[in-house]
C-alpha cells in the first residue's frame, strides 16, 4: 500500500485507542516472503508500539464456518521499539493480512509494502471478441500446454462461446461458456454456430508457488457458414430396438449460399437410402459409407429450401440422437455446418421436432449376434478365408467392456479377436481362423462368443463356427 502522498497516511489518533484492526486484501493469492510497514517520515514516533500480525491464504480451506478469514497468528510482538517493522515471512501463499494494534496509543502507517516471489496461485485470460464479419461456423480447437516447474502442481482451463452481437454481457445473444477443452487433442468447438462473434477464455492454476502452467499454442477453425439457419428434425420418432425403419430427415434452410452434401451419423450403416427430394421433387442422389454413418450427395441447395432425406437404420439405445451436418463440394477448404434441431416441415408427421428417436428399454445389452460364412475356409484362395461377426450393442448410457472371443469344444479359448470398451452401436469384427500365435487352427467346430461387462450386468452370447480347408 502505498499513496505517494507524504501529506496522508493511515492514522489511528485522537484518545488513546487500543485493539485496533488493519487488515489488507491482496485480491488474489501470492507468494509472499517479506511484510514492510511504517509511519512517515517525520512521524516516526506514531509507529505501532506492539502489534500482531496474521495471514490467511485465501483458500476455502482456511475459512470459518460463516465464510470468512480464518486469520493465523505469525508474529506477536508485545514491545515493539521500531518505528519499521520488517519481517521475513517464510515463502506462502497470502491473500489476507491482518494487524492488531496490542499497545493502547496513536499509530500510523505511510506504506505496508509485501514482497514476494513465485507465481499467482491463479491468473486468467479472456481473448478480445473475434468478429468475422458473417456468420461462421466453428471446428475444432487446438492447444497446448506446459509448465514451469513441478506439471502434476498446475492446471490449465480452456473455454469458449460465441454470439451474435459485439457486447459478451448481452446473456441473450451471447452463449455460456462451454465446458473445458482438453490439451494436446483436437476437439471439436462446442460454442453454438453460425455466429459471427467468438471469444476464449483460459485459466491457469498452480498448487505450488514456485510452478505456473504455460500456454505453448492454440489454434481454432472458423469458415463462412454455409446457411443462416439448417433446422432439422426426423420421423418417426419412436422404433422398434434394433429393428431396421424407415426413416425421413427433413432439413430447412435459410439463406444458403450453397451446399450439395448431408452427412448423417448413425449408430449402424446405412445400406437403403429410398429417396432424395428438395422441395418435395425427386432428385438424383448418390450415397458413400462413412465411418460413422453415411453421406448423401444430391443436385447444390441454394437459399430457401426444404432437403428430405429417406433412410432406413437402426435405434440401438433410448433417444438414439441423428445428428446431421452440409458441405459443400465446390468449397473444400469450408468446413461443414451442423444442423440444428427444430420445426422444419410445418406439415411434417413429427410432433417432437428433433433429431431423437425413442425405443423402449429392455434389459438386453446384446440384441443381436450374425456370424457369416458358415462354415468358412481360411486357406489362402481368397474366398471366405475370414468370418465376419456382426452384434449390436444396445441400451448403454455410456461405454461397457465388451470381448469378442474364440473358444473350442473343450472351452479352451484359442484366440481373443477383440476387447474394449463400447457405447451402443452395431459392430463388425473378423477372424482369420489362426490362434493367438498366428498360427492356422486345425479343421472343426468352435465357438465365438460376444461378451459385455456394464454397470447394469453382465451379457454374452455365443455362436458355433465350423472350419474346413
Amino acid at each position: 500500500m502505498v499513496s505517494g502522498d507524504t501529506t496522508k497516511a493511515f492514522e489511528v489518533k485522537g484518545g488513546s485507542p487500543t485493539g485496533v484492526i488493519f487488515r489488507l486484501d491482496l485480491g488474489e493469492r501470492f507468494g509472499v516472503n517479506r511484510i514492510k510497514f511504517f509511519p512517515r517520515k517525520g512521524f516516526e514516533e506514531f509507529f505501532l508500539k506492539g502489534y500482531e500480525l496474521l495471514l490467511n491464504d485465501g483458500s476455502e480451506e482456511q475459512k470459518t464456518l460463516a465464510g470468512t478469514p480464518d486469520f493465523k497468528v505469525f508474529k506477536t510482538e508485545e514491545r515493539n521499539l521500531k518505528p519499521t517493522v520488517d519481517l521475513d515471512v517464510p515463502l506462502q501463499f497470502v491473500r489476507f493480512i491482518e494487524v492488531k494494534q496490542l499497545v493502547r496509543g496513536e499509530w500510523e502507517i505511510d506504506e505496508f509494502q509485501v514482497f514476494g516471489a513465485g507465481f499467482a496461485s491463479t491468473a486468467s485470460y479472456t481473448s478480445r471478441v473475434f468478429d468475422r464479419e458473417q456468420p461462421t461456423v466453428f471446428g475444432d480447437i487446438t492447444w497446448a500446454r506446459g509448465s514451469i516447474g513441478e506439471p502434476t502442481k498446475t492446471d490449465a482451463i480452456l473455454v469458449t462461446r460465441s454470439g451474435n452481437t459485439p457486447d459478451p454481457s448481452d446473456s441473450l445473444s451471447w452463449s455460456a461458456w462451454s465446458s473445458p477443452y482438453p490439451a494436446g487433442v483436437r476437439t471439436a468447438i462446442e460454442s453454438p454456430a453460425p455466429r459471427r462473434f467468438f471469444q476464449f477464455h483460459l485459466l491457469l492454476k498452480t498448487s505450488d508457488i514456485l510452478a505456473a502452467a504455460t500456454i505453448d499454442s492454440l489454434s481454432f477453425e472458423v469458415s463462412p457458414a454455409l446457411a443462416d439457419s439448417l433446422v432439422s428434425e426426423i420421423w418417426p420418432q419412436r422404433a422398434l430396438i434394433g429393428q431396421n425403419t424407415p426413416f425421413t430427415y427433413a432439413v430447412r434452410t435459410v439463406n444458403s449460399r450453397g451446399f450439395n452434401r448431408l452427412e448423417l451419423k448413425t449408430m449402424a450403416p446405412v445400406d437403403v437410402v429410398r429417396s432424395v427430394q428438395i422441395d418435395g421433387t425427386d432428385v438424383e442422389w448418390e450415397k458413400t459409407n462413412t465411418e460413422d454413418g453415411v453421406q448423401i450427395s444430391f443436385p447444390r441447395i441454394v437459399g430457401d429450401r426444404i432437403l428430405q432425406v429417406v433412410f432406413e437404420n437402426v435405434a440401438l439405445q433410448y433417444n438414439t440422437f441423428f445428428a446431421g451436418r452440409v458441405s459443400d463440394s465446390r468449397e473444400p477448404d469450408n468446413l461443414p455446418q451442423v444442423v440444428t434441431e427444430g420445426d422444419a416441415v410445418s406439415d411434417f408427421e413429427a410432433q417432437g421436432d428433433d433429431l431423437s428417436v425413442e425405443i423402449s428399454v429392455g434389459k438386453n445389452l446384446i440384441h443381436s449376434m450374425n456370424v457369416a460364412p458358415v462354415p468358412f475356409t481360411p486357406n489362402g484362395d481368397g474366398l471366405n478365408d475370414e468370418v465376419l461377426v456382426t452384434y449390436d450393442i444396445v441400451n448403454l448410457t455410456g461405454g461397457a467392456l465388451v470381448s469378442v472371443e474364440i473358444y473350442d469344444l473343450s472351452g479352451r479359448r484359442v484366440r481373443t479377436i477383440y476387447s474394449g470398451l463400447d457405447p451402443s452401436r452395431r459392430y463388425q469384427r473378423a477372424w482369420d481362423g489362426t490362434d493367438e500365435s498366428g498360427a492356422k487352427v486345425l479343421p472343426g467346430i468352435y465357438m465365438m462368443r460376444v461378451e459385455i461387462d456394464a454397470d447394469s450386468g453382465s451379457e454374452s452370447k455365443t455362436q458355433i463356427v465350423p472350419i474346413v480347408y
